[in-house]
């Protein structure tokens, strides 16, 4: 039988942990959030700049003129974004970027707002050179979302042709659409458009 950790120990486990790692333990387990500004926070890599954060191997990029409206993260490991880290993110838009290794929880997010009725005031977009791994996210999409596939007639974005569309109710106010887009200002990279709506216009 293991013997639990003393404070001592616990707070030396903490100390040495990866720091993206240790913010994923503590925001999980409220016991921890009481001590963790108690125990130093080793970083191998901070970096601080006028419109980019490094920590160790999570890169952060902002524009000060719209700081309040976009979040741009760059995931560069093999890292999944939990549906309770989605939920902390308030930005009008929020944009993956490289995110062939890692993993977004979109489609739990979409069913856990499809569940409790929740606006959803984000949105999210999920940009990548691997177009394989956007579409393989489509087919995902098309497994949980199937029955609110539709045409979209009324986006004016440039729609990358063939591939599926979604306008998925939340409640009687708002619904999600989802939709793949190439962008010409990126030379033609795809992305994917996790966008909410009001009911009128997402119809």
């Amino acid at each position: 039988m293991h013997l639990p950790l003393s404070y001592p120990g616990l707070g030396c486990v903490l100390e040495h942990l990866e720091a993206v790692k240790r913010a994923h333990i503590i925001a999980r387990a409220p016991g921890l959030q009481k001590i963790d500004k108690l125990i130093p926070l080793c970083l191998k890599n901070l970096f601080i700049d006028s419109d980019e954060m490094t920590i160790n191997k999570l890169l952060i990029e902002y524009d000060k003129d719209v700081l309040a409206e976009t979040l741009i993260l760059h995931v560069f490991t093999h890292r999944i974004v939990s549906v309770e880290d989605l939920k902390k993110l308030n930005n009008k838009t929020v944009v993956f970027e490289y995110c062939i290794s890692s993993r977004v929880d979109i489609i739990p997010l979409i069913k856990y707002f499809v569940e409790t009725k929740k606006d959803i005031g984000t949105t999210f977009v999920i940009a990548t050179d691997g177009k394989y791994f956007l579409s393989e996210m489509l087919r995902e999409f098309e497994q949980e979302f199937g029955e609110f596939r539709c045409d979209l007639d009324g986006v004016n974005e440039r729609l990358i042709p063939g591939l599926p569309k979604f306008s998925i109710p939340i409640n009687n106010e708002s619904r999600i659409q989802v939709y793949a887009i190439e962008d010409p200002e990126e030379d033609g990279r795809w992305k994917i458009v996790i966008k909410p709506v009001s009911d009128i216009l997402g119809l």
